[in-house]
């Protein structure tokens, strides 16, 4: 079957489509208003920059952000809608019963009695960091052998409920059934006040600032192919584009000094455990990640083959729609390059990816839900285990604490679980689940005692 690859772009008919779209979800008889700005924001996403269908965008939702009472995010999207040309006068009206509504709440609020706002209390190390690792607790160290390849050990008795590392991740996607609720960038959920990338059709932000610096660190190289991936691809060759990007402009935008620092790397010395990270710049930040491990050796030809054929695809529409395109025309080694680049961070991510989950609330209880996908150089560092001692929890800025919930020894290895474990699987589709993902069998004690 042909791939339909084109170019993402601004569409007319589809802001209108989606506009009209949300304008139902709204209506009095239905209500929905959260369907009805998801809509509203596809809407912002098609239009083009200063165009009616953007302008009546913002106007319909500052009229939802009204009636839910929220008046400040009502009064940014008139601001918005008027930024986008939308006649002034059609707006005062609802301006002003958004600031005497504000300004009564404000005053209602302070001549109630003070109540301190809930304190969220973020997670600490449990015990004194590495002094070159911040993020790491001083009583764990990175090993090595043959059976396990690198893993971690502690060299003190844990206990439950302690906290050993806490870790920024190097990269995150957004899932994509979330692009039109939260900033691509710091993944905050901000459906209210979404702005729009002006190169596609796919990416959200909260403000201008996560606009820019999405640009800056990443985004430049990706807007246009967003769409195709999306369509083509699972959420991995977007991740390692993203990837790819940064490392890109963490060498000023020069491929082709990226190429050189790789080609005199001794990744053998590269150690994100011993690294002094109170002084690593960007580079160093990046050799981490580029020393994870592909599992290459243990994939199959045809495994490598869909791989290599991924890859071929992603590193033609690099070269069509981005600036690479000319540099590595006018270089073959460089060309070479990246498409040998693109095919190892494929498999860096197959192996390395973690979820980034946030608390949803359900009935009468919340369960974590996947938000984004993320690569952390030091967590990958953890094996799996089907009955895990440590367990790993998203923070609300976006940082991963490991939490143990088993007691471990002195001297024992710290086992993550890669997603499954034998609560939730019986042994027969771990094994195979991990066998198909992972290639390894596992050998755990809960798949060689076969816990229930």
């Amino acid at each position: 079957e042909q791939l339909n690859l084109r170019n993402d772009v601004k569409d007319k008919a589809k802001a209108d489509q989606l506009r009209s779209e949300g304008n139902k979800m709204f209506h009095p008889n239905v209500k929905r208003y959260i369907e009805a700005i998801k809509l509203y924001n596809e809407s912002i996403a098609f239009s083009e920059k200063g165009s009616t269908e953007r302008a009546l965008a913002y106007a319909n939702r500052s009229t939802i952000c009204l009636t839910m009472q929220r008046f400040e995010d009502c009064l940014e999207n008139i601001r918005l809608a008027r930024e986008s040309n939308y006649p002034g006068e059609k707006l005062n009206q609802r301006e002003k019963e958004a600031k005497t509504a504000l300004a009564k709440a404000r005053n209602k609020n302070a001549s109630s009695s003070k109540i301190s706002p809930d304190v969220v209390e973020e997670p600490e190390l449990s015990y004194p960091s590495k002094e070159n690792a911040p993020q790491v607790a001083n009583c764990l160290e990175l090993r090595k052998n043959e059976e396990y390849g690198r893993h971690v050990v502690t060299t003190r008795k844990l206990k439950v409920g302690e906290v050993v590392m806490i870790e920024r991740p190097f990269v995150t996607v957004l899932r994509d059934s979330l692009r039109y609720v939260r900033c691509d960038f710091c993944h905050e959920e901000r459906p209210f006040t979404l702005i729009p990338c002006e190169g596609c059709t796919m990416a959200m932000y909260c403000s201008e600032e996560c606009l820019s610096k999405a640009y800056n660190k990443y985004h430049r190289y990706e807007c246009g192919l967003l769409r195709d991936m999306v369509e083509i691809f699972d959420e991995l060759p977007l991740i390692a584009i993203r990837m790819i990007a940064i490392a890109i402009t963490t060498f000023d935008n020069n491929p082709e000094a990226l190429k050189d620092h790789l080609d005199v790397l001794d990744e053998s010395n590269v150690n994100g455990f011993t690294m002094d990270w109170n002084k690593a710049t960007q580079q160093d930040i990046f050799n981490t990640v580029h020393v994870l491990t592909t599992n290459q050796e243990r994939r199959d030809s045809n495994f490598l083959a869909f791989h290599i054929f991924n890859a071929t695809i992603l590193h033609t529409l690099v070269l069509e729609r981005t600036e690479l395109g000319p540099v590595c025309e006018a270089n073959p080694a460089t060309n070479k390059f990246l498409l040998d680049l693109i095919l190892r961070y494929m498999q860096i991510v197959e192996f390395n990816r973690k979820l980034l989950s946030s608390n949803a609330y359900k009935v009468k209880k919340y369960v974590a839900e996947s938000l984004a996908t993320s690569c952390y150089p030091l967590i990958s560092m953890l094996n799996h285990s089907c009955a895990p001692n440590v367990q790993r929890i998203t923070l609300p800025d976006g940082r991963c604490a490991v939490f143990v919930i088993r007691p471990v020894l002195e001297g024992s290895q710290l086992f993550d679980s890669y997603e499954t474990d034998h609560k939730s699987h019986e042994r027969a589709m771990r094994q195979l689940m991990l066998s198909f993902t992972y290639s390894f069998r596992c050998t755990c004690e809960a798949c060689t005692f076969n816990y229930p």
